[in-house]
């Protein structure tokens, strides 16, 4: 499954399936459906480190399918949309100019809550990187690791991270506004890479309106409280 998946861009990925009629038009590859019950789960984990009751935290976090989200990602997520254009092999487009000001760092926090913390290709709940760095300050590195290398860093991370994505890849000349701008996860930022949505055979996100819940925040609101844990 790992040379299929990820080292051979001209197979079809085993989580994907070898019908294209099949496909997803939303995003590259959706995540399986047992992944909602691990973002419920690390909010909680959040939500007791918030309240200082940090033992309950690091118990919730290890009933996290932590491996299983890491395998996923690395073997399946960021390698989806190789294997969808080793299939159409449509071209690449290419851009005559690029946008100078590659970085969407400065329309993050916009992007994010105008989506509310969800991500515009599979719908996934995502939770921006200061959050989770707010998380391991309370709970510990060993507990919640976020080092360099995908093998180093908790599957929570890798699954549902949040990123601000250009729905028109900035290397095809997609420009750094918002209004070309949706949140994704990683999953759907890496396997999207820098393939246009005609390559991959996704529909465009900004055709569906961004669908806020009033309960999710990307647990932006208890990022203060995590970093006051000792």
């Amino acid at each position: 499954m790992l040379l299929v998946c990820k080292k051979n861009a001209h197979r079809i990925c085993t989580e994907l399936g070898e019908d294209p009629t099949k496909w997803s038009r939303h995003c590259p590859l959706p995540q399986p459906n047992w992944f909602r019950e691990e973002v419920d789960r690390f909010a909680y984990a959040a939500r007791a480190a918030a309240a200082r009751n940090i033992s309950d935290a690091r118990t919730i976090l290890r009933g996290i399918r932590d491996a299983e989200l890491r395998h996923w990602y690395i073997v399946h997520g960021q390698n989806s949309g190789r294997s969808r254009v080793g299939y159409s092999a449509k071209p690449r487009p290419v851009a005559a100019l690029t946008d100078p000001l590659r970085s969407p760092k400065r329309h993050e926090a916009t992007v994010l809550a105008r989506d509310g913390y969800k991500c515009r290709y599979c719908g996934v709940r995502v939770i921006p990187t200061s959050v989770l760095r707010a998380f391991r300050h309370a709970v510990g590195n060993e507990s919640f690791p976020m080092g360099a290398g995908n093998a180093n860093k908790h599957g929570v991370m890798l699954a549902f991270c949040s990123v601000v994505d250009h729905v028109v890849d900035w290397s095809s000349g997609g420009r750094t506004y918002p209004s070309n701008l949706v949140t994704a996860c990683w999953s759907c930022n890496y396997g999207k890479f820098c393939y246009s949505l005609e390559q991959l055979g996704i529909d465009d996100p900004r055709d569906r309106p961004p669908s806020p819940s009033p309960d999710w925040d990307g647990l932006t609101s208890l990022e203060q409280q995590l970093l006051a844990q000792a």
